[in-house]
């Protein structure tokens, strides 16, 4: 239904301001919970009675204060709640960013399964507690670079089923669920690939690559994510300071 003079838009204020608060009010109740989509430009347009060229100025605003971000092709999605859900490790998208490459990462599977005994002794919960289990490929200026496997504890982030972690980082998607993670332990080893695995990163099958196992924990020191990949070493590498 378009809203019509009376209502939060039909005030004195600039109609792109006045949606721009209204949008920035469903963020904040959860009406647009984080890591999802809000309306299209053209939804929004006919909700308020108005031109998309206004709703994308009132987005705009949101888009300069991180609260949402635009995907080409794809559309606006809600970022975060506050400065407070930063993050303190970067994830792939990150680093990658910052050596000014481009990072993309394709959802292979996403699926649940009970945590069993060796998973439920590790995160502390219920051997029938679910697990999200996430496979993905990451790929740095279109060419593969590693496979990760991670698997989260669902009750640790109500919600994380909604956030689509093509559009946005895992490490990301943890803080806007309120945990974010603030160090990690990672255990690396060599392996033999095997050809699926080698299909997937477009080498030879039995090629070795760079096995990384790390764990994740919270602001508590609760782990809160196990993940493995296996990286080529193309385009990318790990640095250590001591």
């Amino acid at each position: 239904m378009a809203h019509m003079v009376g209502d939060p838009v039909g005030g004195s204020e600039p109609r792109y301001l006045a949606i721009r608060n209204i949008i920035q009010g469903r963020i904040a109740d959860g009406t647009y919970a984080a890591g999802t989509a809000i309306p299209s430009e053209h939804e929004l347009s006919a909700e308020f009675d108005t031109t998309r060229l206004t709703v994308r100025n009132a987005i705009d605003g949101l888009v300069s204060q991180g609260l949402i971000r635009r995907v080409q092709g794809k559309g606006a999605y809600v970022s975060r709640i506050g400065e407070s859900q930063h993050a303190y490790v970067a994830g792939f998208r990150a680093w990658v960013k910052a050596d000014e490459s481009a990072p993309s990462v394709r959802q292979l599977s996403k699926t649940k399964r009970p945590a069993g005994p060796w998973y439920a002794s590790l995160f502390d919960i219920d051997e029938d507690d679910e697990l999200y289990s996430i496979r993905r490929l990451n790929s740095i200026d279109g060419t593969p670079v590693s496979l990760e496997q991670t698997l989260i504890p669902v009750k640790f982030f109500p919600g994380i089923e909604d956030v689509d972690v093509s559009v946005f980082s895992l490490y990301e998607t943890y803080a806007m669920c309120g945990r974010r993670v603030a160090f990690a332990q990672e255990k690396l080893d060599v392996v033999a690939l095997s050809t699926r695995d080698a299909g997937l990163l477009q080498v030879e099958p039995g090629s070795l690559a760079l096995s990384l196992e790390c764990l994740s924990f919270d602001d508590e020191g609760r782990p809160v994510e196990h993940a493995y990949a296996l990286n080529t070493g193309r385009k990318s590498g790990y640095t250590y300071e001591y």
